[in-house]
């Protein structure tokens, strides 16, 4: 019987071995690849699970994708002749993909919280030599005066430096994100991407740029202090989610015990006889 190729993690070494020593059941491999695929779903999900409280976290998608046997993807065999290889050769996983959904805005009251009420814009924070981009805008202040992000990332400012302030000298807080002080004006800067596939997810909710972004011009600056957009995991809808693929993994599993425990009772009743 011939096998898919590709289906496993292994599919590469499988593949440098002499074909005949590919001899298990075409259909333990077809099983093996859909287990392979939930399990990576399931991972994927657990890690949305666990930032359902993370502010801006922007959940992933994992994309699934059936594919040929391998007669077919090597050109030996053509598709639609009704034959064993248009069973196809099981799944195989995409790039996952980010979905961009606005959370839910809260009113914190804090005046250094800020949300976006849009969904092209992001704030700019500079991470050593490069800048990293977010939906998340719990700022403060630390002991220097340098606006900065819970994980220490200084925010940027539309002039493109760090926001700066002396934390001596009394401070007035804009609701649109803008600080006063001693009769100077900073504000936040506000990139707007061409393209979300512009964006590359570096974790959490922060994601580095591929490209040259623009800078919200400043009637499109939808700032509102005091706020913070959450997470946008639907946590009712990602643990039925969860469920979902447990099965789907578990029926995979299952898929494989039964069809090894036929092939174990064949060559039983082929040596018995």
């Amino acid at each position: 019987m011939r096998t898919p190729k590709g289906t496993s993690s292994g599919s590469a070494e499988a593949e440098s071995r002499d074909p005949s020593e590919r001899s298990m059941p075409y259909g333990v491999y077809l099983s093996a690849a859909g287990a392979q695929a939930q399990n990576h779903r399931l991972q994927q999900i657990s890690h949305n699970l666990a930032n359902v409280d993370t502010p801006g976290f922007k959940p992933s998608e994992t994309i699934l994708q059936a594919r040929f046997s391998e007669l077919i993807e090597e050109g030996m065999v053509s598709p639609g002749l009704g034959g064993a290889d248009d069973i196809g050769g099981g799944v195989t996983i995409q790039p996952e993909q980010t979905q961009f959904s606005v959370g839910a805005i809260r009113t914190t009251g804090r005046e250094t919280d800020f949300a976006l009420h849009d969904k092209k814009s992001f704030f700019v924070l500079q991470r050593g030599d490069e800048q990293l981009l977010t939906r998340a805008g719990d700022f403060l202040f630390d002991s220097t005066g340098t606006l900065v992000n819970s994980g220490g990332d200084a925010v940027v400012g539309k002039d493109g430096r760090p926001i700066q302030i002396d934390p001596r000298l009394p401070l007035n807080v804009g609701p649109e994100g803008t600080f006063t002080q001693a009769g100077e004006t900073q504000q936040l800067m506000l990139a707007q991407p061409a393209s979300y596939g512009d964006l590359a997810n570096i974790g959490g909710n922060l994601f580095r740029p591929l490209a040259g972004f623009n800078l919200a011009a400043d009637s499109d600056r939808n700032v509102v202090a005091g706020s913070l957009e959450q997470s946008a995991v639907s946590p009712t809808g990602t643990m039925m989610e969860m469920i979902e693929t447990s099965r789907a993994y578990e029926a995979n599993i299952q898929m494989i015990k039964n069809q090894d425990s036929v092939l174990g009772s064949l060559i039983g009743r082929v040596l018995q006889g």
